[in-house]
């Protein structure tokens, strides 16, 4: 038998909306239109602003929000379970009791299909008898668990097995692997955005400099930014470091932070990887130019 599993609280409420947010009235229009269907999913690189999307979202939306942040330890099943119960009671405090009964009694090798679809089945019935309105139920950092097969499998039948007033965010720095993706897509169930979607417009990164910097930027340099970062927040900010200041200062700021788009890039983007993937990279990295063919007769 599992031992009762403590729950983080902080990960299970929907974070502070920060001053330095840019509310973008562009994406959160797109997310409104795609409100009414079952997976919304929000899928973009490191540092395209997913996060601060989803919270500009649960704070702008009128439908109530359940918020999941998850992490690496996630990737167990009865933690995800039990947090993405505690996620919804803590809107819905009438849904959770037999649901959380169920996740802390779970076996540890309750990963077959049966289990698996059992559970959510009794989670879908507690959330149809205790939830009467429409709610969203966000998952933030979804890639950190779509290694785990059994929470993988989890989310698939939770998401076919709810009733239509419950809908599903997800961001995530990869596409969703759910076994029932077609199947959710040829019923018109899915939609969302991606980084082509995120990416800063010019008039976006001027707003940014106004609000964050209290600084105007010329509509020239509003376009060459947008064209040299492709609308990359993390670039965009990482650049105000090097376009709004004195050299002095910024060498000053880069020893004080520590970081720069090289350590940025290095460590959400580069360390995260495979050492395979890791080695193909830096080796290919020397040509200046490059296709299959070309990589793997110099690999």
């Amino acid at each position: 038998m599992s031992s009762r599993v403590p729950i983080l609280s902080t990960k299970v409420i929907v974070p502070r909306r920060r001053d330095e947010i840019l509310s973008r009235q562009r994406l959160l229009d797109l997310m409104l239109e795609l409100a009414d269907l079952r997976l919304i999913i929000v899928a973009a690189p490191a540092g395209y602003g997913k996060t601060s999307l989803l919270v500009d979202f649960a704070n702008f939306s009128k439908l109530p929000p359940c918020w999941y942040a998850l992490d690496p330890l996630d990737q167990d099943l009865q933690r995800f379970t039990a947090h993405l119960v505690t996620s919804i009671s803590t809107r819905f405090p009438k849904f959770g009791q037999s649901s959380m009964a169920a996740v802390q009694s779970l076996q540890q090798d309750a990963s077959s299909q049966d289990s698996l679809e059992n559970l959510a089945a009794l989670i879908a019935n507690d959330i149809y008898e205790n939830v009467h309105e429409h709610f969203l139920i966000i998952l933030d950092d979804y890639h950190l668990v779509e290694e785990s097969r059994q929470v993988t499998q989890f989310i698939n039948q939770l998401i076919q097995s709810v009733d239509e007033n419950c809908h599903f965010v997800v961001a995530s720095r990869t596409l969703l692997n759910l076994p029932d993706m077609p199947l959710l897509v040829a019923r018109n169930q899915v939609g969302g955005l991606s980084f082509e979607e995120l990416a800063f417009q010019p008039d976006e990164i001027q707003s940014l400099w106004l609000n964050n910097f209290h600084l105007g930027l010329p509509d020239g340099e509003a376009v060459e930014l947008a064209q040299q970062t492709e609308g990359w927040i993390t670039g965009l900010l990482l650049s105000r470091q090097i376009a709004g200041s004195p050299f002095t200062d910024r060498m000053r700021t880069a020893r004080v932070a520590g970081v720069g788009l090289y350590e940025y890039l290095a460590q959400q983007v580069l360390d995260r990887q495979s050492v395979p993937v890791q080695t193909f990279l830096m080796q290919s990295s020397l040509l200046e130019e490059f296709d299959a063919d070309l990589c793997q007769e110099v690999l």
